[in-house]
Protein backbone atom coordinates (compact mmCIF):
# COMPACT_ATOMS: atom_id res chain seq x y z
CA UNK A 1 0.00 0.00 0.00
CA UNK A 2 1.35 3.27 -1.02
CA UNK A 3 1.23 6.27 1.48
CA UNK A 4 -1.14 8.22 -1.06
CA UNK A 5 -3.75 5.48 -1.53
CA UNK A 6 -3.78 5.33 2.38
CA UNK A 7 -4.33 8.50 3.13
CA UNK A 8 -6.97 8.72 1.03
CA UNK A 9 -8.56 6.87 3.72
CA UNK A 10 -8.41 8.94 6.34
CA UNK A 11 -11.27 11.28 7.73
CA UNK A 12 -9.35 13.59 10.01
CA UNK A 13 -11.34 15.61 12.39
CA UNK A 14 -11.29 18.29 14.85
CA UNK A 15 -14.32 17.76 17.26
CA UNK A 16 -13.38 18.82 20.70
CA UNK A 17 -15.42 22.03 22.41
CA UNK A 18 -12.41 24.29 22.60
CA UNK A 19 -11.42 24.19 18.85
CA UNK A 20 -10.50 27.31 17.89
CA UNK A 21 -9.99 28.79 14.11
CA UNK A 22 -6.62 28.28 14.12
CA UNK A 23 -6.91 25.08 14.54
CA UNK A 24 -9.62 24.05 12.01
CA UNK A 25 -7.20 26.10 10.02
CA UNK A 26 -4.44 24.25 10.60
CA UNK A 27 -5.83 21.04 10.14
CA UNK A 28 -7.51 21.69 7.22
CA UNK A 29 -4.29 22.39 5.35
CA UNK A 30 -3.01 19.40 6.64
CA UNK A 31 -5.73 17.45 5.16
CA UNK A 32 -4.82 19.16 1.61
CA UNK A 33 -1.30 18.28 2.67
CA UNK A 34 -1.39 14.63 3.28
CA UNK A 35 -4.10 14.21 0.80
CA UNK A 36 -6.70 12.96 3.40
CA UNK A 37 -10.42 12.02 2.30
CA UNK A 38 -11.69 15.16 4.15
CA UNK A 39 -12.17 16.57 7.17
CA UNK A 40 -14.76 15.90 9.73
CA UNK A 41 -16.16 19.21 11.86
CA UNK A 42 -19.01 20.26 13.27
CA UNK A 43 -21.95 21.84 11.17
CA UNK A 44 -20.62 25.39 12.28
CA UNK A 45 -17.45 24.94 11.72
CA UNK A 46 -17.89 23.87 7.46
CA UNK A 47 -18.04 27.23 6.46
CA UNK A 48 -14.55 28.28 7.31
CA UNK A 49 -13.02 24.97 6.37
CA UNK A 50 -14.58 24.77 3.03
CA UNK A 51 -12.91 27.98 2.78
CA UNK A 52 -9.35 26.27 3.20
CA UNK A 53 -10.65 22.81 1.54
CA UNK A 54 -12.77 23.96 -1.01
CA UNK A 55 -13.68 21.14 -3.47
CA UNK A 56 -9.93 19.23 -2.94
CA UNK A 57 -11.62 16.94 -0.57
CA UNK A 58 -14.53 15.98 1.34
CA UNK A 59 -15.79 18.02 4.29
CA UNK A 60 -18.09 16.06 6.88
CA UNK A 61 -20.98 17.68 8.93
CA UNK A 62 -21.51 16.00 12.52
CA UNK A 63 -24.99 14.83 13.51
CA UNK A 64 -26.10 14.91 17.15
CA UNK A 65 -22.16 14.73 18.15
CA UNK A 66 -21.72 13.49 20.54
CA UNK A 67 -24.36 12.23 21.86
CA UNK A 68 -27.22 12.43 19.86
CA UNK A 69 -29.80 12.96 22.24
CA UNK A 70 -31.54 15.68 19.91
CA UNK A 71 -34.46 15.47 18.73
CA UNK A 72 -35.24 14.29 14.92
CA UNK A 73 -36.17 17.43 13.98
CA UNK A 74 -33.01 19.25 14.83
CA UNK A 75 -30.83 16.66 13.40
CA UNK A 76 -32.62 16.74 10.30
CA UNK A 77 -32.17 20.45 10.54
CA UNK A 78 -28.33 20.44 11.22
CA UNK A 79 -27.88 17.61 8.31
CA UNK A 80 -29.57 20.58 6.16
CA UNK A 81 -27.20 22.97 7.69
CA UNK A 82 -23.94 21.25 6.97
CA UNK A 83 -25.02 20.92 3.57
CA UNK A 84 -25.84 24.47 2.89
CA UNK A 85 -22.68 25.09 4.23
CA UNK A 86 -20.50 23.48 2.08
CA UNK A 87 -20.46 19.61 3.52
CA UNK A 88 -20.89 16.81 1.16
CA UNK A 89 -20.68 14.13 4.14
CA UNK A 90 -22.47 13.63 7.53
CA UNK A 91 -21.50 11.87 10.45
CA UNK A 92 -24.47 11.02 12.62
CA UNK A 93 -24.88 9.74 15.61
CA UNK A 94 -27.66 7.64 16.73
CA UNK A 95 -29.63 7.86 19.67
CA UNK A 96 -27.93 5.61 21.57
CA UNK A 97 -30.43 5.88 24.33
CA UNK A 98 -33.38 5.09 22.62
CA UNK A 99 -31.60 2.07 21.08
CA UNK A 100 -30.97 0.57 24.34
CA UNK A 101 -34.47 0.74 25.61
CA UNK A 102 -35.16 -1.04 22.25
CA UNK A 103 -37.50 1.26 20.11
CA UNK A 104 -35.81 0.24 17.28
CA UNK A 105 -38.46 1.86 14.93
CA UNK A 106 -37.78 5.72 16.63
CA UNK A 107 -34.24 4.97 15.89
CA UNK A 108 -34.69 3.82 12.24
CA UNK A 109 -37.46 6.16 11.40
CA UNK A 110 -34.73 9.25 12.86
CA UNK A 111 -32.27 7.77 10.68
CA UNK A 112 -34.38 7.36 7.59
CA UNK A 113 -35.55 11.14 7.33
CA UNK A 114 -31.91 12.30 8.05
CA UNK A 115 -30.78 10.00 5.22
CA UNK A 116 -33.53 10.98 2.72
CA UNK A 117 -33.12 14.52 3.42
CA UNK A 118 -29.37 14.55 3.05
CA UNK A 119 -29.53 13.09 -0.48
CA UNK A 120 -32.80 15.01 -1.59
CA UNK A 121 -30.67 17.83 -1.13
CA UNK A 122 -27.25 16.53 -2.15
CA UNK A 123 -27.82 13.43 -4.35
CA UNK A 124 -23.96 12.50 -3.31
CA UNK A 125 -23.57 13.16 0.10
CA UNK A 126 -22.10 10.48 1.84
CA UNK A 127 -23.88 9.41 5.28
CA UNK A 128 -22.06 7.56 8.19
CA UNK A 129 -23.34 6.38 11.09
CA UNK A 130 -21.84 6.19 14.57
CA UNK A 131 -23.80 3.16 16.45
CA UNK A 132 -20.94 3.82 19.47
CA UNK A 133 -20.00 0.30 20.60
CA UNK A 134 -18.78 1.35 24.07
CA UNK A 135 -22.52 0.67 25.09
CA UNK A 136 -23.51 -2.30 23.09
CA UNK A 137 -22.58 -5.13 25.30
CA UNK A 138 -23.03 -8.04 22.85
CA UNK A 139 -22.80 -9.39 19.30
CA UNK A 140 -27.20 -9.40 19.15
CA UNK A 141 -27.17 -5.63 20.05
CA UNK A 142 -23.97 -4.82 17.84
CA UNK A 143 -25.79 -6.87 14.59
CA UNK A 144 -29.13 -5.08 15.64
CA UNK A 145 -27.65 -1.49 15.30
CA UNK A 146 -25.51 -2.66 12.23
CA UNK A 147 -28.83 -3.72 10.67
CA UNK A 148 -30.67 -0.64 11.33
CA UNK A 149 -28.17 1.49 9.63
CA UNK A 150 -28.13 -0.77 6.71
CA UNK A 151 -31.94 -0.68 6.60
CA UNK A 152 -32.23 3.12 6.92
CA UNK A 153 -29.91 3.27 3.70
CA UNK A 154 -26.86 5.15 5.00
CA UNK A 155 -23.55 4.55 3.01
CA UNK A 156 -21.52 3.73 6.38
CA UNK A 157 -21.40 2.29 9.71
CA UNK A 158 -19.25 3.88 12.16
CA UNK A 159 -18.39 2.56 15.73
CA UNK A 160 -17.77 5.52 17.86
CA UNK A 161 -17.39 9.04 18.60
CA UNK A 162 -14.56 8.33 20.63
CA UNK A 163 -16.68 10.36 23.45
CA UNK A 164 -18.60 7.24 24.99
CA UNK A 165 -17.99 5.56 28.02
CA UNK A 166 -19.18 2.31 28.91
CA UNK A 167 -21.08 2.80 32.13
CA UNK A 168 -24.78 1.96 32.31
CA UNK A 169 -26.96 4.10 34.99
CA UNK A 170 -25.96 2.09 37.75
CA UNK A 171 -22.63 2.91 37.15
CA UNK A 172 -21.88 -0.94 36.40
CA UNK A 173 -20.39 -1.62 32.90
CA UNK A 174 -21.30 -5.32 32.76
CA UNK A 175 -20.50 -6.18 29.66
CA UNK A 176 -20.14 -10.32 29.67
CA UNK A 177 -19.31 -10.71 25.80
CA UNK A 178 -16.31 -12.71 25.12
CA UNK A 179 -15.94 -10.15 21.72
CA UNK A 180 -15.63 -7.34 24.00
CA UNK A 181 -13.96 -5.90 27.13
CA UNK A 182 -15.37 -2.41 29.39
CA UNK A 183 -14.31 0.52 28.12
CA UNK A 184 -12.76 -0.73 25.06
CA UNK A 185 -15.20 -2.04 22.76
CA UNK A 186 -13.58 -0.25 19.64
CA UNK A 187 -10.82 -2.34 18.26
CA UNK A 188 -9.65 -4.62 16.04
CA UNK A 189 -11.94 -7.21 17.45
CA UNK A 190 -15.04 -4.95 17.21
CA UNK A 191 -13.81 -3.77 13.31
CA UNK A 192 -13.75 -7.72 12.69
CA UNK A 193 -17.44 -8.09 14.16
CA UNK A 194 -19.05 -5.45 12.44
CA UNK A 195 -17.15 -6.56 9.01
CA UNK A 196 -18.65 -10.35 10.05
CA UNK A 197 -22.02 -8.98 10.37
CA UNK A 198 -22.09 -6.53 7.51
CA UNK A 199 -20.22 -8.31 5.01
CA UNK A 200 -20.26 -6.24 1.40
CA UNK A 201 -23.75 -4.60 2.14
CA UNK A 202 -21.91 -1.06 3.91
CA UNK A 203 -18.88 0.62 4.14
CA UNK A 204 -17.52 0.49 7.32
CA UNK A 205 -15.35 3.64 8.60
CA UNK A 206 -13.44 2.72 11.69
CA UNK A 207 -12.62 5.25 14.95
CA UNK A 208 -11.67 4.87 18.35
CA UNK A 209 -8.49 4.16 18.94
CA UNK A 210 -6.38 2.34 15.78
CA UNK A 211 -3.43 2.37 18.09
CA UNK A 212 -0.39 2.97 14.93
CA UNK A 213 -0.41 2.95 11.73
CA UNK A 214 0.52 -1.14 11.16
CA UNK A 215 -3.27 -1.34 12.92
CA UNK A 216 -4.54 1.28 10.39
CA UNK A 217 -3.30 -0.52 7.26
CA UNK A 218 -4.59 -3.99 8.91
CA UNK A 219 -7.96 -2.62 8.66
CA UNK A 220 -7.97 -1.45 5.65
CA UNK A 221 -6.29 -4.08 4.12
CA UNK A 222 -7.35 -7.66 5.83
CA UNK A 223 -11.06 -6.12 6.99
CA UNK A 224 -11.71 -4.38 4.09
CA UNK A 225 -12.03 -0.83 6.26
CA UNK A 226 -12.80 2.14 4.03
CA UNK A 227 -12.28 4.93 6.49
CA UNK A 228 -10.38 5.60 9.19
CA UNK A 229 -11.49 8.65 11.58
CA UNK A 230 -8.46 9.37 14.24
CA UNK A 231 -6.75 12.53 15.34
CA UNK A 232 -3.49 11.37 15.82
CA UNK A 233 -2.28 10.16 11.66
CA UNK A 234 -0.51 13.11 11.02
CA UNK A 235 1.79 12.91 13.80
CA UNK A 236 2.32 8.87 13.22
CA UNK A 237 3.29 9.79 9.46
CA UNK A 238 5.48 12.90 9.93
CA UNK A 239 7.54 9.71 12.54
CA UNK A 240 7.08 7.33 10.38
CA UNK A 241 8.74 9.06 7.43
CA UNK A 242 8.61 7.74 3.54
CA UNK A 243 10.76 4.62 4.36
CA UNK A 244 7.82 2.89 6.25
CA UNK A 245 6.20 2.93 3.48
CA UNK A 246 8.27 0.40 1.44
CA UNK A 247 7.59 -2.93 2.58
CA UNK A 248 3.32 -2.13 2.96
Amino acid sequence: MKKEEFCKRIDYSILWQNRSRESIEKRSHEVLKYGYAGLCCYPSDVPYAKEIIGEQANISGVVGFPIGFETTEAKVFDALAAIENGANELDVVINIARFKDGDYDYVLDELKQIVETAKDKRSDCTVKVIIETPHLKNNDELAKACELVIESGADYVKNATGFAVGYDGTGDAGYTDSMVSPYNNTGMDNIKAIRDIVGDRIKIKASGNPKNLDECIYYIKELGVSRIGNDHISQWLAKAGDDYWKDK
